[in-house]
């Protein structure tokens, strides 16, 4: 498999499905409207937000986001067309490496839904996955990185376009990729927390959270 730096094209061939799954929360959520346990792993995961802080609390556990089926926890809303979703994460205590925390684009609830998404690793190695077609492998560009961290990210949603930006520890954001994303119908837009370890749960702290939606250049 090769990756440009520069483009990765991702064509995710959608069908609107959203499926229901556990532990489904009719509660405040702040930016988002639902949340629970994306491929039924067998520790439950939890999502917790404090209006007053405006931070979120999301624990998961699954086995990974990867290959032809997915196991996470999942705070998430519905939208259409362009938008911003801006979040800053940081992972508690120790771990597995490559377990997983960011904000995900999902076509729906399914284990093996089209995707697209950019994580931190525990490691603190940002990535690009995406899953083109339903049941599909997984794909992903591995960005360079140092040591664990505080990380900024932006996303950016405008058309076919989807750019991600990145900051580590406070620095300014800077733009790491832009991509092309063809997507068809509503589609779920939320953050996600995976273990990478189907024995384990982990729990990430999100901040500074927002979801936006944008209106492109010259529309009325």
């Amino acid at each position: 498999m090769s990756h440009s730096p520069k483009l990765l094209l991702l064509c995710l061939a959608v069908v609107p499905a959203f499926a229901q799954i556990e532990n489904a929360a009719p509660v405040d959520l702040g930016a988002f409207t639902n949340s629970g346990d994306v491929g039924a792993p067998a520790r439950k995961g939890s999502t917790e937000f404090n209006a007053a802080t405006g931070e979120y609390r999301i624990t998961g556990s699954g086995a990974n986001i990867w290959d032809k089926q997915d196991q996470f926890q999942y705070v998430w809303k519905e939208m259409t067309g362009n938008f911003t979703v801006t979040a800053t994460l940081q992972f508690l205590g120790q771990g597995e490496d490559h377990r997983k925390a960011g904000i995900m684009l999902r076509q729906s609830l399914d284990a093996d839904s089209a995707y697209g998404d950019i994580v931190i690793h525990g490691n603190g190695m940002p990535g690009l996955q995406w899953r083109s077609n339903k049941g599909e492998t997984t794909n992903t560009f591995d960005m360079p990185f140092d040591s664990p961290g505080k990380y900024r990210l932006m996303l950016v949603r405008s058309g076919v376009g989807l750019t991600v930006s990145l900051a580590k520890d406070g620095a300014e954001l800077k733009q790491a990729l832009r991509t092309e994303v063809t997507l068809r119908g509503p589609i779920l837009v939320g953050l996600a927390v995976c273990a990478h370890n189907a024995d384990k749960s982990e729990t990430v702290v999100f901040s500074d959270v927002s979801v936006v939606a944008t209106v492109p250049p010259g529309s009325h």
